[in-house]
């Protein structure tokens, strides 16, 4: 086993001691921004579970919209439909009714 040792004079020792020192700083920097970029990350993950949810909600309302716009219309075909002569005009009784994707009435709500 052969070792080899290498004997720097003071401006080798200096510039290496200066480099690694400037690698060190370069190391703490990217610590620092790695810390950052964490921290960021976990912000954007909270905001995008906050966004999901809400995202999550409008779908709903917008799935029931359609039997909304149902229920309105059939309303306003029902007051067109009253004679003038009515004292005392009723709109139609609205029953609400389980629908299927293709907007048909479902008989028993397990279908």
């Amino acid at each position: 086993m052969s070792q080899r040792y290498s004997i720097l004079n003071e401006y080798e020792a200096e510039s290496l001691i200066h480099q690694r020192q400037e690698e060190l700083r370069r190391l703490q920097s990217i610590e620092s921004l790695t810390l950052q970029l964490s921290k960021t990350l976990l912000l954007l993950n909270d905001q995008l579970s906050k966004l999901q949810i809400g995202t999550d909600s409008v779908s709903q309302i917008t799935g029931n919209w359609i039997q909304i716009v149902r229920a309105v219309s059939l309303a306003a075909n029902s007051i067109s439909n009253i004679d003038a002569k009515d004292e005392n005009p009723l709109t139609e009784r609205l029953v609400r009714c389980a629908l299927d994707e293709l907007g048909t009435i479902v008989k028993q709500l397990d279908e």
